[in-house]
């Protein structure tokens, strides 16, 4: 009983503080956040489903991996251009446009088969989507004020991640639903990823009601110190973490149908869990980042998330799997909006967009250039290699982030 009065104070607690903190966001974040929340549906059911889609079309791993290394070449040609938009055009319009060839482009990757108009698809769709990936910071850091912030970039993932429960868990019921009545995999597939590209279009509606220019606060830049190698210092530990997630995370929903002969109702339910789970990592992390700093909580979350997969490496319990997939996923994800919100701060205020597309960049690069070499280790060999130099990356990552920023709050 005193165990749960413990629990209830807690829990109290923290609807407490959020509760404050979302009384300060403007019209502007919130109408970002829905749009935020939509794109998520769309986003999950994808991530989901699509490589299953490539599978069941007769694609080896090592082509699949081709086909995330193309699509994270479009982000890497786009993203300072990008960047460089963000400064000229409102994020209102770059949105509306960019949204639109997303859409036309995973249409075109699910409805031809054809392995090279797939990777042509790839690399467009990789292009427009960069402008959601690095629009979300500069706009929110424009949108709001220091003190509500870290909740703002907290919240934000964790509408994307409310919205992956949902998506998971329609991308994991609505193809069997099709199979038991007649439909191919492959076209139960299809289709489903036709119903997440609707999401897209609802996501422009909130878009389109944002009012350019209503609430631009100034922000408040916290330097380290006048150093220039800071964006460096920034770039190189998310390269990192890029490098790692590319080998073995684009590939978990193949890892559970291969090995565990998991069926995608069964895989869409786990990777619902896993956002449940990471939600509640995102929001302990303002609050533990206001007790300890952002840098010991985003260390001592990919710290902890590593022995996770050193576990999905190595296990055939298909329940250690599970539970393994979840904590990782919780732990290592609740780190990545506080190392957003906390490079953000640590430029220049003309420096924030281009400082999140090389964030972008640092990830894409890392993702891009392992991702076709963890599905050729996949499909020579095991799981094993990719989870466990996974694992390495990770702590490499977290070291640097150490090295780099522990004057800031190692005192």
């Amino acid at each position: 009983m005193d165990f749960i009065f413990f629990l209830y104070q807690k829990t109290s607690k923290i609807i407490n503080i959020y509760t404050k903190n979302l009384h300060l966001f403007s019209r502007n974040a919130w109408l970002f956040l829905f749009g935020t929340f939509f794109i998520g549906i769309s986003f999950s059911g994808i991530m989901l489903l699509f490589n299953l889609y490539l599978k069941s079309i007769g694609l080896l791993e090592g082509r699949i991996g081709n086909v995330i290394t193309v699509t994270t070449l479009g982000t890497l040609i786009m993203a300072i251009p990008a960047s460089i938009a963000i400064k000229r055009f409102s994020i209102k319009k770059i949105l509306i446009i960019s949204l639109p060839v997303a859409l036309l482009s995973y249409f075109i990757q699910v409805t031809i088969s054809n392995y090279y108009i797939i990777m042509l698809g790839g690399l467009f769709s990789g292009i427009s989507s960069v402008f959601v990936q690095i629009t979300a910071a500069p706009f929110f850091m424009r949108n709001s004020t220091p003190k509500e912030r870290p909740y703002l970039f907290s919240m934000n993932f964790a509408f994307t991640l409310v919205a992956s429960v949902i998506g998971s868990i329609m991308g994991g019921f609505i193809p069997e639903i099709m199979e038991k009545y007649g439909v191919p995999d492959y076209l139960a597939y299809r289709h489903t990823l036709y119903i997440f590209g609707i999401f897209i279009i609802i996501a422009l509606i909130p878009y389109l009601m944002i009012k350019e220019n209503a609430y631009q606060k100034e922000t408040e830049s916290v330097q380290l110190k006048p150093d220039r190698s800071i964006i460096v210092k920034l770039f190189l530990p998310n390269f990192f973490v890029g490098l790692g997630a590319g080998l073995s995370i684009p590939f978990i929903n193949l890892y559970f149908k291969n090995i565990f002969s998991m069926s995608t109702k069964i895989i869409g339910v786990y990777y619902s869990l896993s956002q449940v789970m990471t939600i509640i990592g995102l929001l302990i992390a303002p609050i533990l980042a206001e007790k300890i700093g952002k840098i010991k909580t985003i260390i001592f979350s990919q710290l902890f998330s590593i022995p996770f997969l050193i576990i999905l490496g190595i296990t055939n319990n298909v329940t250690l799997a599970v539970v393994s997939f979840l904590i990782r996923a919780a732990m290592m994800n609740m780190a990545q909006p506080l190392f957003t919100n906390f490079a953000m701060e640590s430029v220049k205020k003309e420096e924030q967009a281009l400082t999140n597309a090389l964030l972008v960049i640092a990830w894409s690069i890392g993702r891009g250039l392992s991702a076709t070499i963890g599905g050729l280790l996949i499909e020579k060999y095991s799981y094993a290699i990719p989870f466990l130099t996974t694992g390495a990356l990770y702590l490499i990552s977290t070291i640097l982030i150490l090295i780099f920023f522990k004057q800031k709050e190692f005192r």
